[in-house]
């Protein structure tokens, strides 16, 4: 599925989106400034409200966040609009409208699975610099845990477009980055166990593409089925939901073999 396709499935979330979706680990940046991305010229693709697109301004880099998206657009204009070096445009994966050679580091935080990967991994050779690296990020969730089971429950019950966490088939994602990259790229794996209060966590399933909105018909009888996958797992009025931070490093189309 192609990210223009899903743009406006996120019309409307916004907020609930930069409030309550995950950041990324520490071990993340880390990771990246081993690999010498600190101060690079970037384009995070499908950015969203600009979680990612933060840490890669954290790390120096002139970052432009291209997302297809107006409103999440507007919002990380808001979010991030003061920061030196921070700058967005409309776009798409397959289309950025990005100058040929631009750019040293292209980025995508939780969005690759919607493009077309051949489009993708010709509009990063386009607009790459010789040398230059790709980062694919995932933040997903441990689907075993029995919080996700209750969860996924409550998702298959009341909303029709949920196919499962990760849109229920990663082996397929997975396939895509393998012909993204033209082989294995270097993979990252780090714990980032995530922890919210009862009003996140319902903010925090309203962000999620397939949700329920506010006005459809069974939001009530939804929330009130989200509030008691929280009250039936939280602890102290924390929920605990156990969850990966997954990054792929390379060279699209360079990967070794």
């Amino acid at each position: 599925m192609q990210i223009e396709n899903a743009a406006s499935r996120f019309t409307g979330k916004s907020q609930a989106y930069a409030s309550a979706r995950p950041g990324y680990p520490p071990e993340l940046a880390e990771k990246l400034r081993e690999c010498g991305a600190a101060g690079a010229e970037a384009a995070d693709i499908g950015a969203g409200t600009g979680l990612f697109t933060r840490l890669l301004l954290g790390l120096g880099c002139t970052v432009c966040a291209v997302e297809p998206n107006d409103e999440m657009r507007a919002q990380a204009q808001r979010e991030l609009g003061a920061i030196p070096g921070f700058s967005c445009r409309k776009g798409t994966a397959e289309d950025t409208g990005l100058p040929d050679g631009s750019v040293s580091l292209v980025t995508a935080a939780q969005s690759f699975h919607w493009f077309s990967a051949a489009a993708f991994r010709r509009e990063c050779l386009r607009i790459l610099r010789p040398g230059g690296a790709a980062l694919l990020v995932w933040n997903a969730r441990v689907e075993e845990a029995p919080v996700m089971r209750s969860l996924s429950s409550v998702f298959r019950r009341f909303c029709p477009q949920f196919a499962g966490f990760m849109g229920g088939d990663f082996t397929r994602t997975e396939a895509d980055i393998r012909l993204f990259f033209g082989g294995e790229p270097e993979r990252w794996v780090f714990p980032h166990p995530l922890h919210y209060t009862e009003d996140a966590f319902l903010r925090r399933c309203y962000s999620s593409s397939y949700s329920l909105r506010e006005g459809e018909e069974g939001f009530d009888r939804y929330t009130d089925s989200l509030r008691a996958v929280f009250a039936a797992h939280a602890k102290d009025g924390v929920l605990l939901l156990p969850n990966e931070t997954t990054a792929y490093w390379g060279r699209p189309g360079e990967a070794s073999q």
